[in-house]
């Protein structure tokens, strides 16, 4: 179950075709792996291909709002972002990044007797 106070960073990335969302995807994970996993609070990234081929989503989960700013001040910020812009180039994909709070949940209901 997701914790009220989970945190989420989601990021949408360009992609030229269907065949080219797993070189994205495979390519943003390894900079998760490298640059954001080995930090407290870091919970998961989780990367969706659209049906249509245009974007690959990364939904990044952070236990809470305060561990993503941490991670934000506390990470070696100019190193990832040439990780980061030396992927976007390489692929010809660009980024775009939104942050949201989570405020509820539904999850599946309980079997009834």
């Amino acid at each position: 179950m997701t914790s009220p106070a989970a945190f989420y960073s989601i990021i949408d990335y360009t992609a030229l075709s269907a065949q080219s969302q797993q070189d994205i995807a495979e390519a943003f994970a390894q900079i998760q792996r490298d640059w954001v996993a080995p930090y407290s609070g870091f919970v998961s990234a989780r990367f969706l291909a659209s049906t249509d081929g245009k974007v690959v989503r990364a939904i990044v989960e952070w236990e809470t709002e305060e561990a993503f700013h941490a991670f934000e001040k506390e990470s070696d910020g100019e190193g990832r972002i040439a990780a980061l812009e030396a992927v976007f180039q390489k692929l010809s994909t660009q980024g775009s990044r939104q942050t949201f709070r989570s405020v509820c949940a539904v999850l599946p209901a309980e079997p009834q007797l």
